[in-house]
C-alpha cells in the first residue's frame, strides 16, 4: 500500500534529472538556431528613414531627385525598397542606387527596384 521512501526518492532524482536534460537540450537548439546578427532596424511611422533615404541618394551624381518607398518585414527589419529617380534610366546610375540601398538595409540587390521618375513637361 504504501510506497518505500527508496523508491519515491528514486523516481524523484529520475524526474528532476529528465527536467534538467530537456532544459539543457531546449537551450542548446535555441542557441544554434537564434541569428547571430543582433542589429535591429527600427520602423519609423513619421517616414523619416525615407527622408533620409532620399537625402542621401539625391547626392549621388546623376541620381537627381528621389523617392523611396521602404517595406519592412519581421522584427522590423527592412525586406525591400522601391526608388524612382530622374537619372534612373543611366545603367551606371541605377546600378549605384541599387548598390547604395542594399548595402546600406543588408538586403539583397533583388530586394530593391529602382524606376526612372516620370518626367512631366512644363508648358510655359
Amino acid at each position: 500500500m504504501f510506497e518505500r521512501p527508496e523508491i519515491r526518492k528514486e523516481t524523484m532524482v529520475k524526474i528532476i534529472g529528465a527536467v534538467i536534460v530537456a532544459a539543457v537540450f531546449l537551450l542548446t537548439i535555441s542557441i544554434l538556431t537564434d541569428s547571430h546578427d543582433s542589429r535591429r532596424q527600427i520602423s519609423d511611422d513619421d517616414g523619416a528613414t525615407e527622408s533620409a533615404l532620399c537625402s542621401f541618394l539625391s547626392e549621388i551624381k546623376g541620381v537627381g531627385d528621389v523617392n523611396v518607398m521602404i517595406r519592412y518585414g519581421g522584427e522590423s527589419k527592412v525586406s525591400g525598397v522601391i526608388v524612382t529617380a530622374q537619372g534612373a534610366e543611366d545603367p551606371v546610375v541605377r546600378t549605384s542606387i541599387v548598390k547604395g540601398v542594399s548595402t546600406l538595409f543588408d538586403i539583397p540587390a533583388s530586394s530593391v527596384m529602382v524606376f526612372e521618375k516620370n518626367q512631366e513637361e512644363k508648358t510655359e
